[in-house]
């Protein structure tokens, strides 16, 4: 069997305090090989030990891949990628690690590991190495087993989690504190909810709109003041809804729309002002849809793609605030539901996964400025009930909704390839994806496969 560790190795220079980085995945006990004609020359080295010869790839601004044999200390650099010309063979003492994403930082980063590291490169004085395994780990459990939760990472760096399910509706909200591991139960909701929805306003209150009490839908809705730590109730939406999306525009108003009703699917828009704290219904969708995704665009319209009205949809809209008008844009190449949504560096905008009489395994790339679909690369596993974050350096780590397993996966959109990364301490589904303010990533809550409501976290 494989055993895949992501990491990142960082370089730094005493003299220009320049750092370089590189992120690989690590197999044990497999070498690289590469005899097809159209291989480039490798370049073999002895090296004091695996650090030294990571250290000798990342220096050489050509390696995409190393193999470092155990039995003798030969390391072995390659300008090639597994797949491309050479492949993977069990070998054991060999261990193979290929570059998935590299950058350069102008100044140095700190970074906390929980794995010791040595301070001084074995290939010179000037030079020093920190490196810190990007792999799962688990963190302390929240008091209460839940899934439909929602989770908001707030401006003082904890998070926030309310609501959900765990055999009952719940109106309990903890607090995450990523300084110390732990969760704390706050004052709870002043209502029971799941699915409703949690949006951060400008000044760093959190809205919460909607969603079902286990009797009915609601029209509700609340704020959390992360500064006094208070709830208050806030104007009534203009209809029930739960499962439906929540978007805040950059004017600092808060856009719902779709969802369920309880009574059908919906086309019903609103807008929220916090200033007022009215709700005002806005021009319909074009559809009805009920777990739909969206997503802001750089000229503050919203984007809405596929969802459900008793079909799985391909359809996608744009909303423009400016004119309160709804417009039909290109379908996506799948039908999907309870997909992720992503928006990329580039502009671009990725949906992956979802459900369509079954869990999916396709990826698609919107393009905003021609309003165009493009088919990309396939996750490693079909996803329906999974999460989604943007990291630091622009990949897109997506986690659980896989059938049975707790592999995790990362989307590379320079090459458009799924790349596995290190297996999740749960299988999980319905849970939350929280971006911590220091880039790691806080994943808590769900179902398992099993049925069991779960209360743990871990971090990536």
């Amino acid at each position: 069997m494989r055993n895949i560790i992501v990491f990142f190795i960082i370089i730094t220079q005493s003299i220009s305090q320049d750092v370089g980085t590189l992120l690989l995945t690590k197999l044990n006990n497999i070498q690289y090989q590469c005899t097809d004609p159209g291989c480039s020359s490798s370049t073999t080295t002895l090296a004091l030990n695996l650090r030294a010869c990571e250290i000798a790839c990342l220096v050489n601004i050509n390696c995409r891949t190393l193999t470092f044999d155990q039995s003798n200390n030969q390391c072995e650099l390659f300008t090639d990628i597994p797949n491309q010309y050479g492949s993977l063979i069990s070998q054991t003492d060999f261990i193979t690690l290929t570059v998935i994403d590299n950058r350069k930082l102008s100044s140095p980063m700190t970074i906390s590991t929980t794995a010791s590291a040595p301070t001084t490169a074995p290939l010179s004085s000037t030079t020093t190495t920190a490196a810190a395994i990007r792999v799962w780990s688990a963190t302390d459990p929240m008091n209460t087993m839940r899934n439909y939760h929602t989770a908001s990472t707030l401006t003082n760096g904890k998070v926030l989690v309310t609501g959900g399910y765990n055999g009952g509706v719940l109106n309990s909200a903890e607090l995450y504190d990523p300084s110390t591991g732990t969760w704390t139960t706050i004052n709870a909701m002043s209502t029971f909810r799941k699915f409703h929805t949690a949006t951060m306003l400008t000044n760093g209150n959190i809205l919460i709109s909607g969603g079902n009490d286990g009797n009915g839908f609601l029209t509700s809705a609340e704020l959390y003041n992360s500064s006094s730590g208070t709830w208050t109730t806030t104007g009534d939406m203009e209809i029930v809804r739960g499962a439906h999306i929540a978007v805040m525009l950059t004017n600092g108003k808060v856009l719902v729309s779709g969802g369920d009703s309880g009574n059908g699917f919906l086309n019903n828009a609103a807008l929220y002002d916090p200033s007022t704290g009215i709700w005002t219904a806005v021009s319909p969708m074009n559809a009805e849809r009920v777990s739909h995704v969206a997503c802001i665009l750089t000229n503050n319209n919203v984007f809405v793609a596929g969802g459900y009205d008793y079909v799985s949809l391909a359809s996608t809209e744009i909303y423009n605030p400016a004119t309160d008008i709804w417009t039909n844009t290109a379908n996506m190449n799948f039908a999907r539901q309870t997909a992720t949504i992503s928006v990329l560096s580039n502009g671009k905008i990725l949906v992956a996964g979802g459900d369509d009489s079954g869990s999916l395994t396709t990826a698609e790339l919107y393009d905003p400025l021609y309003d165009t679909w493009t088919v990309t690369g396939s996750m490693n596993c079909a996803r329906s009930g999974h999460a989604a974050s943007v990291l630091p350096n622009g990949n897109v780590l997506v986690t659980g909704g896989c059938d049975s397993s707790n592999a995790a996966e990362f989307y590379n959109p320079s090459t458009g390839n799924w790349t596995m990364t290190g297996d999740m301490t749960d299988i999980r589904y319905y849970h939350t994806i929280s971006k911590l303010t220091n880039g790691t990533v806080l994943v808590a809550g769900g179902v398992s496969s099993s049925g069991s409501y779960l209360n743990s976290a871990e971090l990536y």
